[in-house]
């Protein structure tokens, strides 16, 4: 009798041991399948994945390189993530603009779920978010959006930072805090129906709170990776920071939209949250995600990309001024020759300026601000030039390798106006520069951000001129790169016009 017991358990293990060697054969042959479906990249690590490719400090740097190496479609992998990089104009039309309708989703991101629940507009992906996208778009437009009456609000502004700019009377600043403010008013006069002055401590704190969560994405980024590390002792990548930081934001938020509500009249529609509180009220009692959540986390990506895109590009524009003060020259002589003095600056003024026009093209370029964009996926497998780019693989459009191509830009590190203007000075439009992005994700706010840099700029370089603090020591046109890649922190003079 123990003879056949053993017999059977030798058997038994024997079967077990046969299955579990023909599971891990059928799995890597599996994943050696997947992965040579995929588009072309480094060897990922066991467990690892690709993390030690991406642990260069540089990592537009590394991009490029791989793309050197592998071509316009690279596969990375991290944790449970598969990314494709995707670079060069052509690719990223043709992913983005021609097969948009499957590359618009958003990945399945911690920060996504933990921060907005998938809520708001940067977030949420599918049917609903083509909803509330165009809820939103319609919203804004009832608040002046691509029309001329916004104009007007963003000259209050102008104005109000030009003299904040004549108050600190030539002593060195640091112009980011100054123009943030002003930026930032214009779409709060929108989405909150109020503005805030200058060196108010509650505004100081909520924007304060936003940038630094902004500079902490690149590293807090590994916990959309990884998310393990948010248990980490130390916390090392600035996530529970981020996580809290969100929380300070979101109750903000929320009490501005409790406000809102105890002073909601139908009748009487002052801002975005208005229009967006008549429309839960007009669905209430349905199935519905006009929510008060999502309504927070709605005007939570309007505030902040109403306010970060234009910052960050004012920020760049003043710092070309103080490195090439002949561009900042001629702008000047061509708003005086235009527009005189004896008043602002105008939207209607803008097909006279072909230099002006050119200079802003050249600082979205130069400048890159968003030269990752954000990341998208794919909601179906999507065959490409013979790879498969499978369900739910994050997407990374490498908007700059499109703005620094020297085949489109001969000379891409070189600040130069002129390469958008043709021989007789005029304005040669160009589809390669492409800050706001485009296909279904393109930003909605581009129109705004458009207006604001023409009358900023135009009015800054009418009223004031840029200086350095020292004239043997030029701040260097180098950036650090985190929600988007802003200018190194610099002080600058700004001086009055006579």
């Amino acid at each position: 009798m123990y003879s056949v017991v053993l017999e059977l358990i030798t058997s038994s293990s024997g079967l077990v041991w046969t299955l579990l060697v023909l599971v891990v054969v059928y799995y890597l042959w599996d994943r050696h399948q997947r992965l040579k479906s995929l588009p072309p990249g480094p060897t990922p690590l066991p467990l690892l994945g690709n993390i030690l490719d991406l642990a260069s400090s540089d990592q537009l740097g590394t991009f490029r390189k791989l793309r050197g190496k592998y071509g316009d479609l690279v596969t990375l992998h991290m944790g449970s993530f598969t990314m494709v990089v995707v670079s060069g104009y052509d690719t990223l039309r043709e992913l983005f603009v021609k097969r948009g309708d499957v590359t618009s989703d958003r990945p399945d991101l911690f920060s996504f779920r933990e921060i907005t629940k998938g809520e708001g507009l940067v977030s949420r992906s599918g049917p609903e978010w083509k909803i509330h996208r165009t809820f939103a778009i319609g919203g804004l437009r009832d608040f002046g959006f691509g029309k001329k009456s916004l104009e007007g609000k963003i000259m209050e502004e102008v104005e109000v930072f030009l003299n904040v700019l004549e108050e600190k009377k030539g002593q060195p600043l640091h112009p980011e805090s100054c123009i943030q403010t002003s930026v930032a008013n214009i779409i709060c006069s929108i989405i909150f129906g109020k503005r805030f002055e200058h060196g108010d401590p509650v505004f100081i704190e909520l924007v304060d709170t936003v940038n630094e969560n902004m500079s902490l994405v690149a590293s807090a980024g590994l916990l959309n990776l990884l998310p393990f590390l948010r248990f980490v002792p130390g916390d090392p990548v600035g996530s529970r920071k981020v996580l809290n930081n969100a929380d300070r934001v979101i109750k903000y938020l929320y009490k501005l939209i409790d406000a809102h509500q105890e002073e909601f009249d139908a009748e009487n529609i002052k801002d975005f949250i208005d229009v967006y509180l008549k429309e839960i009220e007009n669905r209430k009692g349905q199935d519905t995600s006009f929510t008060v959540s999502q309504l927070m986390n709605t005007i939570a990506d309007m505030f902040i990309a109403g306010m970060e895109t234009t910052t960050t590009t004012l920020h760049w524009a003043v710092l070309f001024f103080l490195n090439n003060p002949d561009v900042q020259k001629r702008c000047h002589e061509e708003v005086t020759r235009v527009v005189g003095e004896g008043r602002f600056p105008s939207l209607s003024d803008r097909p006279d300026m072909p230099y002006i026009e050119a200079t802003i093209t050249e600082i979205l370029r130069c400048g890159d601000i968003a030269p990752l964009g954000l990341a998208h996926a794919t909601s179906v497998d999507v065959h490409f030039n013979g790879y498969i780019i499978p369900k739910g693989a994050m997407l990374i459009p490498s908007i700059t390798s499109v703005h620094k191509d020297p085949e489109l830009f001969p000379a891409p590190e070189k600040f130069k106006p002129s390469r958008f203007l043709d021989k007789d000075g005029k304005l040669q439009r160009t589809e390669h520069v492409i800050p706001f992005f485009f296909g279904r994700r393109v930003c909605m706010g581009e129109a705004l951000a458009r207006s604001e840099l023409f009358l900023f700029i135009t009015s800054m370089v009418q009223r004031i001129q840029f200086k350095p603090v020292d004239p043997d020591s030029i701040p260097p046109v180098k950036g650090v790169l985190g929600a988007t890649l802003k200018p190194c922190p610099y002080t600058c003079i700004a001086e009055k016009r006579a």
